[in-house]
C-alpha cells in the first residue's frame, strides 16, 4: 500500500480514494485492518494528500461510526457509501456523530433524492453518477440542488465524458473535481480512439463534436447494422 500511494502521489493525485477490504462480518481483526490502512495511508502520504473511503455499501450505522470515531483523528476527506442508499436516516445520524463527511450518491437517480437527503442533512458530498442520475441535464439540476444546500457535488466516475463537460462548465464550489477510477478506466474506454486519459492528473477537455467519442476501427474485428422492421 505504501508503494502504490506514494506512486499515485507521484503521478500527480493530490487526493486518493481507497476501497475498504473488510466490514462486519469480519471481526475485531477486520476493524484493526479498516483502521491500520487510514493510518499507514496518512503516515505515508502526509498531509497534503485527501484520502476518501469506500465501503461500497457494506457497513451498518454501528460499524461505521466505529470505524469513523477510530480515524477521525487522520482527517479523512470523506467515508463514502457506508450503507445502503434507502437508508437516508442512518446517513444522517452519521452525520451528526461524527466529524467526518458523509458522501453516497452514485445510485441517486434524480434531484429529488438528492434535496431529500439534503433537507435531512445526511450528505456532505453527493457523488451523482451522470449516466445513471438522468444524463448532464439532470445532473446539472443536482448541482443547482446541491448549492442552495452549500454541499459540492463530485460525479461518480462511470463516465468521464460527461463529468468532464459538467464541471468545466460550473463553478467548482459546486463541481470542485470529478471521480476517475484507475484500474477500471485503463481499460474501459478499449474501443475508443480518442479516449480521455489523465496526465498529472488532469484532462485535457476534449475538442471533438460532443462527448468526442469515436471507435478504433483497428480493434474492432467485425461491424453490422441492426435493421428493425
Amino acid at each position: 500500500m505504501r508503494t502504490r500511494c506514494l506512486a499515485l502521489k507521484k503521478e500527480g493525485y493530490r487526493n486518493q480514494k481507497w476501497f475498504m477490504a473488510y466490514g462486519p462480518g469480519s471481526g475485531a481483526e477486520g476493524m484493526r485492518k479498516n483502521v491500520e490502512l487510514v493510518k499507514l495511508l496518512r503516515e505515508t502520504l502526509g498531509d497534503d494528500t485527501e484520502l476518501m473511503f469506500d465501503a461500497f455499501s457494506g457497513w451498518d450505522q454501528t460499524y461505521a461510526l466505529e470505524w469513523a470515531h477510530q480515524v477521525e483523528r487522520y482527517r479523512p476527506r470523506w467515508m463514502e457509501e457506508v450503507a445502503h442508499p434507502e437508508k437516508m436516516e442512518s446517513f444522517a445520524t452519521m452525520q451528526r456523530r461524527t466529524t467526518m463527511p458523509i458522501a453516497s450518491g452514485e445510485h441517486f437517480y434524480g434531484r429529488w433524492e438528492v434535496e431529500r437527503y439534503l433537507t435531512a442533512d445526511g450528505l456532505s458530498v453527493v457523488q451523482a453518477d451522470p449516466e445513471w442520475c438522468g444524463g448532464i441535464s439532470e445532473l446539472l439540476e443536482i448541482g443547482t440542488v446541491a448549492s442552495l444546500h452549500d454541499v459540492p457535488v463530485i460525479p461518480h466516475g462511470y463516465c468521464i465524458h460527461a463529468a468532464l463537460h459538467v464541471i468545466a462548465s460550473q463553478s467548482p464550489t459546486t463541481f470542485p473535481l470529478g471521480e476517475y477510477l484507475i484500474n477500471k478506466m485503463r481499460h474501459f474506454y478499449h474501443f475508443e480512439a480518442k479516449a480521455p486519459f489523465p496526465e498529472r492528473a488532469h484532462f485535457a477537455l476534449p475538442t471533438g463534436p460532443g462527448f468526442n467519442i469515436e471507435l478504433d476501427a483497428a480493434k474492432i474485428d467485425t461491424q453490422k447494422v441492426l435493421a428493425w422492421d
